[in-house]
């Protein structure tokens, strides 16, 4: 003997959806960052007979506490320096692919940045050192 099932019908109410999704939208702009080159203010040394640089594929940059970025992301020690470096550039062609944009603090001490430059020629990249224009003002 079979029995039959009685059907359930139910329905979902679809008018709050637009609601729902559009304070989803609103919750993760408000939670994630707008803009990652935020975090790190620096203020480079300034040099004379400076020249635009290109984009290049890794920026590493050492601000005023003596915390060390890669790719505007806080890494632990120099160690890790190199071997950001050397993942970043394994399939990069040529000396444009393997240039690293180095930016310091004009306050860090050369304790701090000397061991960071000798990491990324370990790890393979190209240094350009970034400053400022000797004649700007801030």
């Amino acid at each position: 003997m079979k029995h039959r099932r009685k059907k359930n019908n139910f329905s979902v109410p679809i008018a709050s959806l637009g609601d729902i999704a559009f304070l989803l939208i609103i919750f993760f702009m408000v939670c994630s960052k707008f803009s990652q080159d935020v975090a790190i203010k620096l203020k480079p040394p300034t040099a004379p007979g400076l020249r635009e640089l290109s984009a290049a594929a890794v920026t590493i940059s050492i601000d005023e506490h003596d915390h060390i970025w890669i790719q505007d992301k806080e890494i632990p020690d120099v160690e890790a320096v190199e071997w950001g470096v050397r993942g970043m550039i394994k399939t990069k062609q040529g000396a444009k692919g393997r240039t690293v944009i180095f930016r310091c603090h004009n306050a860090v001490g050369k304790e701090v940045f000397e061991p960071v430059l000798e990491a990324i020629a370990k790890g393979g990249g190209l240094i350009a050192a970034m400053g400022e224009d000797g004649n700007r003002e801030e």
